[in-house]
């Protein structure tokens, strides 16, 4: 995966019931990233609706600790300018983001990540919840859900990649 420093396939997720793509209105600054590929940022996922005040990202996994990245990036400079996009991080409906309300940045991105691992399962959900003061709906650029394999590999990949 030429694109990612780490090796991590990209792709996009698949229909998600009332959530529309939007694209970014200005993509040059993308190639500066060195810990995502910046066409993981070029996109972001919001409801459907203007005047919706959640975007609910269901998860299909098998009950297990999970590790998670999720990546937020304004893909409108206006929005950004305006601060009129802020939204609180829930896992199954427990506010999880410590520093804050999230205001995603413009030409840029702030992540919301678990170090430590979390119980989740088959019916867990991932929320973005308006703040009071938002005037757009949340958006989500990209996410990684993952957990850990307790055993080692046999055939490793080259560690002269």
């Amino acid at each position: 995966y030429p694109d990612d420093p780490y090796d991590r396939y990209w792709h996009p997720s698949g229909d998600i019931d009332g959530v529309v793509t939007v694209a970014r209105d200005n993509m040059s600054f993308i190639k500066n990233f060195t810990d995502i590929p910046g066409l993981a940022l070029a996109h972001a996922i919001t409801p459907v609706s203007t005047n919706a005040t959640t975007l609910t990202v269901p998860l299909y996994l098998k009950d297990d600790t999970y590790y998670y990245n999720f990546y937020f990036s304004e893909v409108l400079e206006a929005a950004y300018q305006n601060k009129s996009r802020s939204f609180d991080f829930l896992v199954d409906g427990e506010k999880l983001n410590d520093y804050g309300s999230i205001i995603p940045p413009y030409q840029s991105y702030w992540s919301n990540y678990n170090h430590r691992g979390r119980r989740l399962t088959a019916g867990s959900n991932i929320s973005l919840v308006n703040t009071a003061n938002a005037s757009l709906p949340p958006i989500l650029n990209a996410m990684e859900v993952f957990k850990l394999i307790k055993r080692g590999l046999a055939n490793g990949t080259n560690e002269n990649d």
